[in-house]
């Protein structure tokens, strides 16, 4: 099985070598097939991220580790047998992400194949991603909200290792969220653009391409799942269409259909730790077309860092049991653990600082005894 496998990617080469001018193998470009990123914001799963911004100054990092089954293929134009040029790949991807005020936030994102087979290099480095957000209507208390989303792509990749466009793309997307906080729907839609258009192989001619998505967040606690509400859940349909030179779905060119990849994503978030700084991520992805890059079935697993302030009066009293998280507490050893200052400890309506007796109801005196109880058997229409 494995000799005809082989036999056939002989032909295809073959093929495309006839149909290109004279070349060397290490004179063969390649392009960047690839159909999936992660985000680089802390909050998103596989594909689906939220419309809001960490927040000024906050930041994170990721580590995401893939595993891709017949991720690149191409086609025998003779006879029109699918080849799969790439059977199995090991990919990994670093990310960073920073919040710049409440509706901005930066990101970079550094991808590289590890391991892959076939007769591309085992490890490439891949095109390095510069990525943007800005929140433009927020839905911090639900409800609807955009976003718009910017990438550049710089031409860092091995073009000989399906990692590499050799040019920049420029994307922009609008993100538009629904969501109830516990159940969310998303969708985007925008527009790359690549600088130089590129041909794959002998079938497949790369031009812009306008990429998409649509999917359904859940938090499983509303299904009485996970009770301490960590998790995430996600289902998305993601994929791109050809702007040109070729169509959408096989029009206007033979070769189109190679162009328009869509997959299925299904996966869960879970926040670790006891300040939830720490997120793992689990999913799949599956090819339901047969595009160049669309793979027949890719694992992802990340861990995420996304460390963050968790006091942020500075009075002692973490944030998540803290009912003034916004004002310092006055550890004055009344009520020190609720996080809200008492300004008035014994409620008789002198406030602390100028009552002389603060744990002990009185009554307003002048000099050194005001906020202290009457002497005993002193009338209270004494007291001024």
């Amino acid at each position: 099985m494995r000799s005809r496998t082989a036999l056939i990617s002989l032909i295809a080469l073959a093929a495309v070598l006839g149909s290109t001018r004279p070349a060397s193998a290490g004179d063969l470009p390649s392009v960047d097939t690839r159909t999936w990123r992660p985000s680089t914001d802390h909050a998103a799963n596989l594909v689906l991220e939220p419309v809001l911004t960490p927040g000024a100054w906050n930041w994170n990092a990721g580590a995401w580790l893939h595993y891709s089954l017949r991720p690149v293929n191409t086609v025998i134009p003779q006879t029109g047998d699918r080849v799969d040029v790439i059977d199995h790949a090991v990919g990994a991807d670093l990310t960073l992400g920073i919040g710049l005020g409440r509706i901005v936030a930066l990101g970079a994102s550094v991808p590289a194949v590890l391991y892959q087979d076939g007769s591309a290099p085992q490890t490439v480095l891949g095109d390095v991603g510069l990525h943007s957000k800005v929140t433009v209507l927020s839905n911090e208390q639900g409800g609807f909200g955009l976003a718009l989303l910017n990438n550049v792509f710089l031409p860092t990749g091995a073009r000989t290792g399906f990692q590499g466009d050799g040019s920049t793309r420029i994307g922009a997307r609008i993100l538009a969220e629904y969501t109830l906080l516990v159940l969310g729907l998303q969708a985007s839609v925008g527009y790359t653009l690549r600088t130089e258009r590129r041909q794959f192989l002998a079938d497949v001619r790369y031009g812009d391409e306008i990429p998409w998505s649509f999917g359904i967040l859940m938090r499983p606690g509303i299904l009485g799942v996970d009770g301490d509400n960590r998790q995430l859940w996600e289902m998305a349909i993601h994929g791109s269409l050809p702007a040109g030179p070729v169509g959408p779905f096989g029009t206007g060119d033979p070769g189109s259909a190679r162009l328009s990849p869509m997959m299925l994503a299904l996966s869960d978030r879970i926040a670790i730790g006891k300040q939830r700084d720490f997120s793992v991520i689990a999913g799949v992805d599956v090819g339901l077309t047969a595009a160049v890059g669309v793979p027949t079935l890719r694992g992802i697993a990340a861990l995420s860092w996304a460390p963050r302030e968790h006091d942020q009066d500075h009075d002692g009293v973490a944030d998540d049991v803290d009912q003034c998280p916004e004002i310092a507490e006055d550890r004055d050893g009344f009520e020190d653990g609720d996080g809200c200052p008492e300004i008035d400890d014994d409620d008789d309506g002198i406030v602390d600082s100028e009552d002389k007796c603060p744990r002990v109801a009185g009554v307003a005196q002048p000099g050194d005894k005001n906020g202290c109880p009457l002497p005993e058997g002193k009338p209270k229409s004494e007291s001024p």
